[in-house]
Order: C-alpha cells, then sequence, then structure tokens
C-alpha cells in the first residue's frame, strides 16, 4: 500500500500534467484570441474603406444633381400632357397597324413598281376570267333546277 506521502506525490505530478494541460490550453485560447481581434480589426477597416467609398460616390452623385437643372425643358409635363401624349400614341398605333395592313396587301409582289403593276394587272384579268366561270356555273345550276 502506498504511503501517504507518496499518494500525494502521485496526485502532484497528476496535478502538475493537469495544470501544464490547462496552461497549453490556455496558451492556445490567447493565440485564437489575438487571431480573431486581428481579423475583426481587418473587418472594420474594410467596411470603412467599403463606406468611404460609397459616401465618396453618393457625394459625386449628389454634385452632378445639383449641377443638373432641376427640370429639363419638355420634361416639365403633367397628368393631362401625359394622357394626351398616350392618346396620340394609340392613335399612331392604330394608324401604323392600317398601313401595315396595306403593305400586306402587297406581299408577293416584284420591288419594281412596273413589275408589279403588270402583276396586278394579270391577277385583275384572272379574277375576270374566274368571276365569269362562276356565273356561268351558277346559271347552269338555276337552269338545271327549272
Amino acid at each position: 500500500m502506498p504511503t501517504p506521502n507518496a499518494k500525494s506525490k502521485q496526485l502532484n505530478g497528476e496535478d502538475d500534467q493537469q495544470l501544464q494541460r490547462i496552461e497549453i490550453l490556455h496558451q492556445q485560447l490567447k493565440a485564437e484570441q489575438a487571431r480573431a481581434h486581428e481579423l475583426l480589426a481587418k473587418l472594420k477597416d474594410e467596411e470603412l474603406q467599403a463606406s468611404k467609398k460609397l459616401l465618396k460616390e453618393y457625394q459625386k452623385q449628389a454634385k452632378w444633381l445639383e449641377k443638373e437643372p432641376a427640370r429639363k425643358k419638355g420634361m416639365d409635363i403633367g397628368i393631362p400632357q401625359m394622357k394626351a401624349e398616350e392618346r396620340e400614341i394609340r392613335e399612331l398605333e392604330a394608324r401604323v397597324s392600317g398601313l401595315e395592313g396595306k403593305v400586306r396587301g402587297f406581299e408577293g409582289l416584284p420591288p419594281d413598281r412596273e413589275l408589279a403593276l403588270t402583276e396586278v394587272e394579270k391577277m385583275r384579268k384572272e379574277l375576270v376570267i374566274l368571276a365569269r366561270r362562276r356565273d356561268e356555273m351558277f346559271e347552269g345550276l338555276v337552269e338545271g333546277d327549272k
């Protein structure tokens, strides 16, 4: 059986090891704390630099806006003027749609005016022939019913 003195030495040895471990952990924590403080300082500095940059940009824009007149000529319009312009735009859109419809009527015609007129005349003659044929067929049906 160990003597009380030996037991106390054994505890002192274990205590010393635990103290050493605690001291090591304490040193590691101090080092981590120092790194955390450095990182925080760096982040604060970056944030400050970003804020300064943003402030300069805002000041630059404010100066530009101060130099520009509050309202340019023609920009001073109210709701009635806007409604009138909107109505005008709608009328123009309707006119454009009508013109586009007319243009579609000329699809397939040659770009040369003389050739296009010749083509139109040819189509008119064909239309007259088809109308006569239709009339003859209708007359044939009417005479067949009698």
